[in-house]
């Protein structure tokens, strides 16, 4: 299973907001020259990101974004999921779907195992943990 770049980038971005002194705002276009995204592409991400009310953004001279809610509230399941759609690792576990196998599939244990494991994995870890253990390598 491969995450997009919408995912990756998303997480780039997170964490140069989460690591910037309190108060301190940072301008999309900044990010994005800095990281090579493009302008656009980010902003897609933050109206991605939107719902999860983990941005704070201020428009006008010394504008840009702050997190909302520190790095310690905010994990990565919900990060994934608002900017993959989607993070099951097969179709026939995706929400709304009906699979035509699934009471005689002989993998869907397997699959659904995996998917939770893969969720709790994301879910117990927040943004500052990611953060940490990145800084160890």
């Amino acid at each position: 299973m491969r995450f997009s770049t919408r995912t990756r980038y998303g997480l780039r971005f997170l964490v140069r907001l989460a690591e910037q002194p309190k108060g301190v705002r940072l301008q999309l276009a900044q990010v994005a020259r800095e990281e090579n995204i493009s302008p656009g592409y980010l902003e897609q991400i933050v109206r991605a990101l939107k719902p999860l009310n983990i941005l704070c953004a201020a428009r006008g001279a010394g504008g840009g974004y702050t997190l909302a809610k520190s790095p310690e509230e905010i994990n990565l399941e919900d990060i994934f999921l608002h900017l993959e759609g989607e993070i099951a690792p097969v179709s026939c576990l995706e929400k709304n779907k009906n699979c035509l196998r699934m009471g005689c599939c002989t993998t869907r244990t397997f699959w659904q195992k995996l998917d939770e494991h893969m969720r709790l994995f994301l879910h117990n870890i927040t943004l500052q943990q990611f953060i940490d253990s990145e800084h160890h390598f």
